[in-house]
């Protein structure tokens, strides 16, 4: 699916791969807010598909207009509150990733392994960091890439909405015009390294390209879960620190303080400018 709006171009897809049965991943957007998510039901709990519906219906409903963490402990409490009425339910839980653009800056904000990347001037940077047992092995044993893609406990989570307390962890990007930000469900990771992403990214100039692309090579080497990617272009223009806005504002300005207030105090004063814009 392909969309537009305003300095955002964004396209989705979601796949049940090649091991058939019922797709436990969902993705979803809110044109309005600048809002995105992919959420995974988790397929060794009991009704994933269950556990990301109700994720997706939450935050697409009664936690739209939440702050971004809070949403995402809405959905939580949501899917908790819903185990309970069905015993067909118990233990489910579900993933998620979610951006939100606000003034030329991305929050981003996740539960579980689900992921978030930044594709800017031809370079793939992840920006979540997966609350997975992989990866405290990787922080605490210095794990290689190969030893973690090939371990038997490559999909334990040690966070999931509906289940104990998750607390969402957030970032805050400053974006840059031509920059593009892809979240996706593990099944697209677990089956492409971050070269092959970024492959598939630098030969596909559209959103809905980039999409289908992406799907169809983790199909390709697999396709063993749920599949699932969103891609967003941000066309807008750069963010600003304030600092840098306020400098290039004051600089013409030097040479009447120069003249207004004269010698020492003058060469003081833009000094003390300089520093503080600057030197700090």
């Amino acid at each position: 699916m392909r969309f537009s709006a305003a300095n955002k171009r964004f396209s989705g897809r979601t796949h049940v791969g090649r091991r058939g049965g019922v797709n436990e991943d969902v993705i979803g957007w809110d044109e309005a807010s600048s809002f995105w998510f992919v959420a995974d039901g988790m397929g060794g709990h009991a009704s994933g598909d269950v556990a990301s519906r109700v994720v997706k219906e939450t935050l697409l409903g009664e936690a739209l207009s939440l702050p971004l963490a809070d949403a995402i402990r809405k959905a939580h409490e949501t899917v908790a509150t819903t185990a309970k009425t069905n015993p067909a339910y118990d233990n489910m839980g579900s993933t998620v990733v979610a951006v939100r653009i606000v003034e030329r800056q991305a929050e981003i904000a996740w539960v579980g392994d689900s992921r978030a990347y930044l594709w800017r001037d031809d370079v793939l940077s992840g920006i979540t960091r997966d609350h997975s047992y992989l990866e405290m092995l990787r922080t605490q044993e210095n794990l290689s890439e190969e030893q973690l893609r090939g371990h038997p406990n490559r999909n334990l989570v040690t966070r999931t909405l509906g289940i104990g307390t998750p607390e969402p962890s957030v970032a805050k990007l400053p974006l840059q015009r031509g920059d593009w930000l892809l979240l996706c469900s593990d099944g697209l990771n677990d089956e492409l390294e971050d070269r092959e992403i970024a492959d598939v990214l630098r030969t596909h100039t559209e959103p809905e390209q980039a999409t289908e692309a992406l799907i169809d090579a983790a199909l390709a080497k697999g396709g063993r879960d749920n599949v699932s990617a969103v891609v967003v272009a941000y066309d807008g223009p750069d963010a600003v620190s304030f600092s840098s806005a306020m400098s290039q504002k004051l600089r013409p300005m030097f040479p009447m303080i120069l003249a207004i207030c004269g010698g020492v105090a003058a060469a003081t004063l833009v000094a003390v400018l300089w520093w503080w814009f600057y030197g700090r």
